[in-house]
């Protein structure tokens, strides 16, 4: 009786294949799931970009367009962006005139604290960006 026959060499298992499959798939999710990642985080940073360009100019509107008045505002901001406002009296002052005779009436100078968010949807949760300063706006006071 002869040994057993000695294994051909030339060809894989079908073992070695199977392995070998699940390796590189393996391989491909993670690849694949990195690239996902890295797009839904580019997103996000463009938004996150939109929002507070969106705020600044929000911010720059309030602070340098008609009287502030102190006081809550909202509203749609378009494109899946909303905003909220609020302007808050920080400090008040009366400038005091030259001198007695001055026909000019005198001014109160205000510091209003202004804050704004802007938010928008996101996948599990919304996403918001916040900006607040401080304006200086000088209004009419009463004679006296």
């Amino acid at each position: 009786m002869r040994g057993k026959p000695a294994r051909q060499a030339g060809g894989f298992t079908l073992l070695e294949v199977l392995v070998a499959f699940v390796i590189a798939a393996l391989a491909l999710a993670v690849l694949y799931s990195g690239g996902i990642e890295g797009l839904v985080t580019t997103r996000t940073a463009t938004l996150r970009d939109e929002a507070v360009a969106r705020a600044t100019a929000r911010l720059e509107a309030l602070c340098h367009g008609a009287r502030l008045t102190p006081g809550l505002q909202n509203g749609d901001d378009g494109s899946g962006f909303s905003w909220r406002s609020q302007v808050q009296v920080a400090e008040s002052a009366m400038l005091a005139r030259g001198s007695p005779d001055d026909p000019q009436p005198k001014q109160r100078l205000t510091l209003f604290s202004v804050g704004v968010t802007i938010s928008w949807p996101g996948g599990l949760r919304p996403h918001e960006v916040s900006l607040q300063t401080r304006c200086l706006a000088a209004v009419p006071g009463k004679p006296g």
